[in-house]
């Protein structure tokens, strides 16, 4: 007999074992381990008490993570990963989550309730479709390395956020970060992030804006006709790590995503950027 619970009362050790069953499957590769799944969903800010579980007896078999924050000067949740079991799917349980997590959620004070999904994934996009939500962006996905296929530079700058005023970088941001890089995140755990640009500090050209434990690519951005110097940043980086990450980069910002193709970086995935309104 399945029941749905919220998960605030669920060791997180139950929780990573569900997400590496749900996901030993899944379209694309993911960081599964225990250590790695926790960190994620902290730096998201991952609530338990909004997030829910399918139980069937004791074990855990589908959940839906929920995070929440300020986006867009809005305070949203967010579906930061849903996944069943393999041998318990197509039983409606995902729809039995969402049910349980609205009804949590409508309690607070939410703008929206908003999630990403990979374009190819038709029956995830047709589900959420029917659920309510709708598409409100399109992103590119990139991952590799461009070590051997680009120049970088030598005249670029490092700190670290914790000693970087961001506020001086908003003037080169393309585009308002996606949720899973929004800037609530990277203050709340400046410690954890790293800036390399280049210009200088108060006339700043490019800039990368990464995670350090892994040299995830959270925020980007350039001032007019420094898309080049955008790039060297990148191919710098990338030299650092066996690989590394750009998600979520906005479709509008056509140049980059051919600048990242051209640099032989791999883009191995399309998302949409659905939301509803609570």
């Amino acid at each position: 007999m399945y029941e749905v619970r919220d998960l605030s009362e669920i060791a997180f050790a139950k929780i990573a074992e569900c997400m590496q069953k749900a996901f030993s499957d899944y379209y694309v590769e993911m960081e599964l381990e225990e250590e790695a799944l926790a960190q994620r969903f902290r730096s998201e800010n991952v609530r338990y008490d909004f997030s829910c579980g399918v139980f069937d007896g004791d074990e855990l078999i589908a959940l839906l993570l929920n995070a929440v924050g300020e986006y867009n000067g809005k305070k949203v949740a967010f579906d930061a990963a849903t996944g069943v079991v393999p041998e318990h799917r197509r039983k409606g349980l995902y729809s039995k989550m969402m049910d349980f997590c609205m009804s949590l959620l409508k309690q607070d004070d939410f703008a929206y309730y908003g999630l990403e999904v990979i374009q190819t994934n038709a029956p995830a996009v047709a589900t959420y479709r029917k659920m309510g939500l709708e598409v409100v962006k399109e992103y590119a996905c990139f991952r590799g390395n461009a070590r051997k296929s680009a120049q970088g530079t030598s005249s670029f700058r490092e700190q670290p956020v914790s000693d970087f005023p961001l506020e001086q970088l908003k003037p080169l941001v393309y585009d308002a970060p996606s949720f899973e890089n929004r800037s609530e995140i990277i203050q709340a755990f400046p410690e954890e992030y790293c800036v390399m640009y280049s210009g200088t500090l108060k006339n700043c050209e490019a800039f990368i804006l990464y995670q350090k434990n892994n040299g995830h690519v959270k925020q980007w951005g350039r001032t007019e006709g420094n898309l080049v110097k955008l790039g060297q940043l990148i191919v710098n980086h990338s030299r650092r790590f066996p690989e590394i990450r750009l998600h979520n980069i906005n479709f509008t910002d056509a140049a980059l995503i051919e600048h990242l193709e051209e640099l032989g970086f791999n883009h191995f995935c399309d998302q949409y950027e659905m939301n509803m309104t609570l």
